[in-house]
């Protein structure tokens, strides 16, 4: 007969949680070492291992995300650890590093733009640790910090490899770094890339694309990754403009429809439903149909795209909900029925809030009542929300 497992003694299992636990903050630590040897080596005035030490700290913050998650091992300890390694990292450093480069000579405005770039990494890093349960994982608001960090030292890096002085680019180099502190903090979307599953199988020529981009990495890496952190540094600029076409287009497409709200006339809105669907996003900010009625203060509108099954719980643009726009607005009414329809009164905005805090938020009491009525809860109450 088998022996029973004899039990692990508890100091050993101590020891051996705190032993994981130091692994992704170990990364962490190396990372803000990374930043820390980039800022000594910028006054030493080595500034191609100044940039090669910031590259290398935003490897290390890649992966200490990924070995905590991996390992089963995130802590509210390490994320307040990183946060400040990736304020010295991609903040202090790469502003100190680009005034010792190029801004010293400029006087005030040298450091102001310094000051502009590490001010909007604190504020950055700030944002996303407010956001980080409520935003959309796919996107972030604003240039992260560690790509506005290669952006800076990347430009160093090319540069100094043609012998180029700061001096001779000053004015360029504080606009880049006025350019990636103010982006920053910008309300322009970022692809995060966090919706790419690695585990999947993938097209055959992706694996060419990634075997074509580390060969060329390995060839001219200073040209290559500063070209891939330019690229990335508009993207965020060019998909604005690409989303702003594309609403002023939809808008033009379903002006009818809208006016057909706008006026009142439900007779036009049912006949122009027959070959709408009542789901339809009719402007730039993401607004459907329904939300356009509730925007409007048509309820009949809201009634007939309701009747018709459009959607009680589509979001726009800042993650708000008819009912939350109704709530935010002390459109009582509409409120009422899109309860009545079943919308859920407690799907969060951007921001985190509910139409409960909404509601609160502009002292409609009556909604307010509707809303507890309904099983309303505040952001607050519902805590975090999964996966978060």
């Amino acid at each position: 007969m088998n022996a029973a497992p004899k039990p692990r003694p508890a100091g050993q299992e101590t020891i051996r949680r705190r032993s994981i636990y130091l692994l992704p903050n170990l990364f962490t630590t190396l990372a803000l070492f990374a930043g820390f040897y980039a800022v000594v080596q910028g006054m030493n005035h080595d500034f191609e291992r100044a940039a090669i030490a910031i590259f290398v700290a935003a490897v290390l913050d890649g992966l200490d995300g990924r070995v905590a998650r991996l390992t089963n091992t995130q802590s509210a300890f390490g994320a307040e650890y990183d946060s400040l390694a990736d304020m010295v990292s991609f903040g202090a450093a790469p502003a100190l590093v680009m005034y010792e480069w190029a801004l010293r000579d400029m006087g005030r405005i040298g450091w102001i733009a310094a000051f502009v770039y590490c001010a909007g990494a604190a504020l950055r890093l700030a944002r996303f640790n407010t956001q980080l349960s409520v935003a959309d994982k796919r996107w972030f608001t604003g240039l992260p910090s560690p790509a506005a960090a290669l952006l800076l030292a990347g430009m160093i890096w090319v540069l100094d490899d043609y012998q180029v002085k700061g001096g001779e680019v000053r004015w360029f180099a504080a606009a880049l770094t006025v350019y990636a502190g103010v982006t920053m903090v910008s309300n322009i979307r970022f692809y995060s890339g966090k919706d790419l599953n690695l585990r999947r199988a993938v097209p055959f020529w992706m694996t060419l694309v990634v075997v074509v981009a580390l060969l060329a990495i390995s060839i001219e890496p200073s040209h290559v990754l500063w070209g891939i952190m330019v690229a990335y540094g508009v993207s965020g600029y060019v998909g604005w403009l690409v989303q702003r076409v594309r609403a002023e287009a939809k808008e033009k497409q379903y002006r009818d429809i809208r006016e057909a709200i706008d006026a009142g006339d439900i007779t036009a809105l049912a006949r122009m439903l027959h070959a709408t669907p009542p789901d339809t996003v009719v402007n730039g900010g993401g607004r459907s149909l329904l939300m356009v009625a509730v925007e409007e203060s048509n309820l009949p509108a809201a009634e007939l795209l309701l009747a018709r099954g459009a959607n009680r719980d589509l979001r726009d643009d800042r993650g708000v909900t008819a009912l939350g726009l109704a709530a935010e607005m002390g459109f009582k009414e509409a409120v009422e029925v899109l309860l009545a329809a079943g919308a859920d009164p407690n799907i969060r905005d951007g921001q985190g809030l509910t139409a409960l805090d909404l509601a609160e938020e502009h002292g409609s009491h009556d909604i307010v009542a509707a809303l507890l009525r309904a099983g309303a809860k505040s952001g607050t109450e519902l805590g975090d929300p999964p996966g978060a």
